[in-house]
């Protein structure tokens, strides 16, 4: 099953908008806060929306979880969790909400990081990233055995990154 995952489109809709036309596949959309885009907008392609930290992202809420699969999944922008000083907090909340796998923007810095087991998972940022890959965003194929996860350039769509999960 595909799960396409980007965080801190910043309003820019015509380059999300490519996105969504590359992945036309995807079971799941998920925006993970920070889109800047009107509600209307992400509803109409079935958008599961976390909120960020910028103050046009009404309507949603800071965190999120959902199964796929069997997986657990904590969606969560970031900026409550304080990932920019680690990932402590984010951890804890993955226990308090039994998830395999967490998903988060705010940084702009496409990651992977495993604790004890348990995925944490930056896309990257669609606008202004500040890593050296560009602008990225992340799909997610959940198989039986495992959950692949690959981080694709924004702009030519090809593969930035691409790592099996033990999940």
């Amino acid at each position: 099953m595909k799960v396409l995952v980007f965080s801190d489109v910043h309003g820019h809709k015509e380059r999300l908008e490519a996105i969504l036309k590359a992945h036309e596949d995807a079971k799941y959309i998920i925006s993970l806060g920070d889109s800047e885009l009107k509600q209307a907008f992400l509803q109409k392609y079935d958008i599961i929306a976390i909120k960020g930290n910028f103050p046009f992202d009404s309507g949603f809420t800071h965190e999120h979880t959902m199964a796929i699969t069997g997986r657990q999944l904590y969606l969560s922008h970031g900026h409550k969790t304080k990932v920019k000083y680690g990932y402590e907090t984010l951890y804890h909340k993955m226990l308090e909400h039994d998830a395999d796998l967490a998903l988060h923007g705010h940084t702009h810095v496409m990651s992977l990081t495993n604790i004890a087991g348990k995925y944490i998972i930056n896309p990257g940022a669609l606008h202004r990233p500040r890593g050296m890959e560009g602008a990225t965003y992340c799909i997610l194929t959940f198989e039986e055995d495992y959950v692949k996860a690959t981080w694709l350039d924004a702009e030519s769509h090809e593969p930035v990154k691409q790592q099996s999960l033990d999940i």
